[in-house]
């Protein structure tokens, strides 16, 4: 009996810290660099490979976007449900304006892959 109860509590352990180990690895958008809008602009710098924002909080109404891109590939930046996508090779900037109603927006690189590897935010529009 004390070997059965010993091996159910290596696998209890176990199952415990593998939970724990993956609750830390998960990423959650909401949890990064955030920047609020107070005069209905905003610059968001992409570098290789990443934005320097995660959640941008701002006012329902137009919203002009630079993109300022620091690093050596292209990349965009694109207001999901908008027609909103603004495209800059390497050191270059690109600027826009986007109107948006209350609510959240989700923004991504479109370039094969960014998006995938954390060229991603919100948008919340109060």
């Amino acid at each position: 009996m004390t070997l059965l109860r010993s091996r159910r509590f290596a696998v209890l352990a176990v199952v415990l810290v593998a939970g724990f180990a993956l609750g830390a690895c998960s990423s959650d958008k909401k949890s990064g660099p955030t920047k609020t809008v107070t005069n209905g602009e905003i610059t968001v710098d992409a570098h290789d490979i990443g934005f320097d924002v995660q959640v941008i909080k701002t006012s329902a109404g137009p919203l002009t976007i630079t993109l300022d891109n620091t690093g050596a590939l292209e990349h965009t930046l694109k207001v999901d449900g908008t027609d909103f996508e603004l495209k800059a090779g390497a050191g270059e900037k690109k600027s826009g304006t986007v109107t948006l109603s209350k609510g959240t927006y989700d923004f991504e690189c479109t370039i094969a892959g960014h998006a995938q590897q954390g060229m991603k935010g919100t948008i919340e529009v109060s």
